[in-house]
């Protein structure tokens, strides 16, 4: 039997509506790795050589923190797995094979996110999106209350994994003598002999004019360690000044750091936000009928997320960047923060999106039917912007300027799907997505 995807007739517009200011908030969290190297992005007590960080930069990643760190990339992967389970299910009630499909459609998306990660920006998601979505297809097949359960699971198991490492980081930061070695100055004059000899530079040591090393050069000397110096100016020379070849390498390397990361870490977040979506298509959360089930778990998640954001972000203006407790609360904000607030953004996007007519609304919305080539577009941009082949401002700026540059790629974006909306019906990338994953077979 043919398959074929979903019409704008069926389509609700509030989870059109939320996917696209989803991407407005991924954007304002990424644009940091576009535009700085990967060890400062992650790390707001380090700051770029020749940049000074002023209140307004403080502001406008407090601001970006609190929001959308962590939930808008969870609220889009809720919109994810509830659109997988819906294809799924329409595949399966079509007489077609509910594990064809998804490898088509899923196998494409690996193919472009591999491409995006190592030719266009490493911080992809596709790929862990196309991994996560067999596991999604698994599940969805589970009867509700075992989706249930297994989230829950989940989630308790990320809290606690969470409060432990943070716990274990303060305890580190505030006893750094507990990773130091506990040999002091005497005894390593006296091993090498008297005080003068020790302070002598080795005579194989390079001279002080050598230049820093490079591309793959400088991840060896620095053992692959992203916030050292010799990193972070190699990796700002990489992208700002070329050539193709080292950025190529702090590209890919990155790109490998980001997967491992993921599966380690981020991936089971993203995992938990996906079924919370399956669980909304399994239980029709998103339907018109379900408004007074998605007024009550909005309440509920803003209750506890809006706390939890502000507890990622109040201790940098309370304590101080590098007071140890600041960055273990940070995680911790982050990660319950990230489990909650954005399922009270999708209820109230999904509730309010079909009573918004206004022409704002309509352009995000169209803007959200084509997430897909949005997300690239961002990317391609954003690239083009930040490298040594386009305008060069990589590791120029902070917070606020690429804040502001973010805007405004986002709706120019917008603006730009509106019109290839209105001409071809359909973006660029789903059409090619669609193609594949709705071929016409038996199956």
């Amino acid at each position: 039997m043919t398959l074929a995807p979903i019409t704008p007739s069926e389509r609700l517009r509030g989870v059109d509506l939320a996917r696209g200011v989803a991407l407005l908030g991924i954007l304002l969290v990424n644009v940091r790795m576009f535009f700085l190297p990967l060890g400062v992005a992650l790390d707001p007590s380090i700051v770029p050589m020749g940049l000074t960080p002023h209140e307004g930069d403080w502001i406008a990643w407090s601001l970006v923190e609190f929001f959308c760190t962590y939930k808008c990339i969870s609220l889009f992967s809720i919109l994810f797995g509830f659109g997988l389970a819906m294809q799924a299910e329409r595949v399966v009630n079509s007489g077609g094979s509910r594990v064809a499909f998804g490898m088509r459609r899923l196998g494409t998306l690996a193919a472009i996110g591999l491409v995006h990660g190592t030719l266009v920006w490493y911080g992809d998601i596709l790929t862990l999106y196309s991994i996560l979505g067999v596991a999604v297809l698994a599940m969805a097949r589970l009867s509700i209350k075992w989706i249930a359960r297994v989230l829950l699971w989940i989630m308790v198991a990320l809290t606690v994994l969470t409060l432990f490492f943070a716990t274990v980081q303060w305890a580190l930061r505030a006893h750094p003598e507990w990773t130091q070695g506990t040999l002091t100055r005497e005894v390593v004059q006296s091993e090498a002999g008297s005080p003068e000899s020790a302070m002598e530079p080795a005579a194989e040591s390079p001279p002080a004019t050598s230049p820093p090393p490079r591309g793959f050069a400088a991840m060896l000397a620095t053992g692959f360690e992203i916030g050292n110096p010799i990193w972070l100016d190699a990796e700002t020379a990489a992208y700002r000044d070329g050539p193709a070849l080292d950025a190529l390498v702090f590209r890919v390397v990155s790109f490998g750091f980001s997967v491992l990361a993921a599966f380690f870490g981020y991936g089971w977040h993203a995992f938990a936000m996906m079924l919370c979506g399956v669980y909304a298509f399994r239980t029709g959360l998103f339907l018109p009928d379900a408004s007074a089930r998605r007024h009550r778990i909005a309440r509920v998640a803003f209750l506890i997320g809006v706390p939890m954001a502000l507890l990622a972000v109040a201790p940098y203006w309370v304590f101080g960047v590098e007071a140890p407790i600041t960055a273990s609360l940070h995680v911790i904000g982050l990660e319950l923060g990230g489990l909650t607030l954005p399922l009270g953004y999708a209820m109230l996007l999904v509730e309010t999106g079909p009573h918004r007519t206004g022409v704002i609304a309509r352009a995000i919305e169209r803007a959200g039917r084509m997430a897909l080539t949005v997300y690239l577009c961002e990317s391609l941009v954003c690239v083009t912007l930040a490298s040594w082949w386009g305008f060069g401002w990589f590791g120029s700026m902070l917070d606020l300027k690429f804040s502001c540059i973010a805007l405004a790629v986002w709706s120019a974006l917008v603006v730009g799907a509106n019109l290839w909306i209105a001409r071809f019906g359909v973006g660029p990338m789903e059409r090619m997505w669609r193609r594949v994953s709705y071929a016409a077979r038996s199956e």
